[in-house]
Formats: C-alpha cells, sequence, structure tokens
C-alpha cells in the first residue's frame, strides 16, 4: 500500500541515519540513498518502512529515476531531504579545479536535482516539504574551508529562491546551517572538548519540526548548534 514517503539523499552512519530514524519514528516510509549501497543496507536492518538504494546524487537523471521508483514502489515523496556534501580542507592555492568542482558539485548539485524531481507531484497534492543540510561556512568562510564555503553558500541561495518560487504552492522550502561538527566517533577522537559535537539525533529533531510546522508559521532557514559554541 502507498504510503507517505521521506526520501533523503546523502545517508551515512551519522546525521543521514539520525534522519532515517526520526522520520520512520514519525509514522512515514522512508527511503534512505547513499552513493555506497551495500554499506547503507547495513544500518537498518529488520525494517520493511526503510528502503535503501544506490544513487549518484550529482546526477540528475539517477535523482530522477530514484523518486519515480521510490514513488512507484513506496509512496508520493512527501519529504525530501538533500544532506549530501563533501569538503577538503585545504587553502584554496592548494585546492585543485577538479577538487573545487567536485566538492560544489556534492555540496549544491544535488538539492537542485532533487527540488526538480520532486516538486511537480507535491505540486498536484497541495503540500510536501524540501529540506537542505547547510553548514556555518555559508555564512563565514574559514581559511581551508573555501570550496566548502562556495557549496554551502550557494546552497544557501538556492533554498532562498525555491523557498520563494514554491511556498505559495504549499511546498516547504527549509535550509539548516549547522555550526559545529557533528558528533561521531570520528569527531570525538579529534575533539577534545565534546561539548562542542552537535547531536545527530538533536538536529535530526530540529529537520522533523520543520516538517510538522504550520503553514501559518513557516521557518524557511534555522542554525543549530550546541550551548558551548556561544562560550
Amino acid at each position: 500500500m502507498a504510503e507517505p514517503t521521506a526520501l533523503i539523499l546523502g545517508v551515512g552512519a551519522g546525521l543521514g541515519a539520525s534522519l532515517v530514524r526520526r522520520f520512520r519514528a514519525g509514522g512515514l516510509r522512508v527511503a534512505a540513498a547513499a552513493r555506497n549501497g551495500e554499506r547503507l543496507a547495513g544500518l537498518f536492518p529488520g525494517d520493511d518502512h526503510i528502503s535503501c538504494h544506490q544513487v549518484d546524487a550529482t546526477d540528475g537523471a539517477a535523482v530522477a529515476a530514484l523518486v519515480d521508483k521510490v514513488e512507484r514502489e513506496s509512496g508520493p515523496v512527501e519529504v525530501a531531504i538533500a544532506n549530501s556534501a563533501a569538503w577538503k580542507i585545504a587553502p584554496v592555492i592548494d585546492l585543485s579545479a577538479e577538487e573545487f568542482t567536485a566538492i560544489w558539485q556534492a555540496g549544491c548539485l544535488p538539492a537542485f536535482h532533487l527540488t526538480k524531481a520532486v516538486a511537480k507531484g507535491m505540486i498536484a497534492r497541495g503540500r510536501g516539504t524540501i529540506l537542505f543540510t547547510g553548514s556555518a561556512a555559508q555564512m563565514r568562510a574559514g581559511a581551508g574551508f573555501g570550496a566548502m564555503a562556495v557549496a554551502k553558500s550557494g546552497l544557501r541561495a538556492f533554498s532562498q529562491a525555491a523557498a520563494r518560487d514554491l511556498g505559495p504552492k504549499g511546498l516547504h522550502v527549509a535550509h539548516i546551517a549547522i555550526d559545529g561538527p557533528i558528533d561521531s566517533a570520528r569527531t570525538r577522537a579529534a575533539n577534545g572538548d565534546h561539548s562542542r559535537l552537535v547531536a545527530p539525533d538533536g538536529i535530526a529533531e530540529a529537520y522533523y519540526q520543520l516538517h510538522v510546522q504550520p503553514r501559518a508559521a513557516w521557518s524557511n532557514e534555522i542554525d543549530v548548534r550546541t550551548f558551548a559554541e556561544w562560550l
């Protein structure tokens, strides 16, 4: 039986997995997608309402085909989340053009492809939520983050335009700027002060609350950070 579905691009063991679990707990079927399909399949055993898919999120035709598949096999995409990203911390003079392009493509282009693929169906149904994972680099580009800053500032600008295009048609488009490293085994090893690590389950809750916001009080951009970021 077709059921409302959340489609999430860029799912891994961190924030992506938290998003899958939170939207599943909210009663939606979830289609989780990543470039590495084999690794993804092992993250959510034993739940028939979660499907796993391999996709190159920078490939517009592949994303459109995935949306068609999910809507045939699962149900209408009610929530679409672009959580894809790539980065390399390096001075701008040490980045190659290929690296710069790849980071932009991973961090910005999937949002465009996903929005194009889901918007028509959402407009026909008169509702839908489209969410994008951003970064503090979109507002203040630190040393070594030149490529990521371009990708995420572009993503923010695209989100603002998409919200104005699609909001009047009943679609809630929002951008979430995550201000700080996300808590994981890798970031714990690299950061002595764990109070500055942003909890992935807490971030996922913020995404879900955006989805359930009433139309008369939509947020189109929020920041998520730990209390210690202000200390």
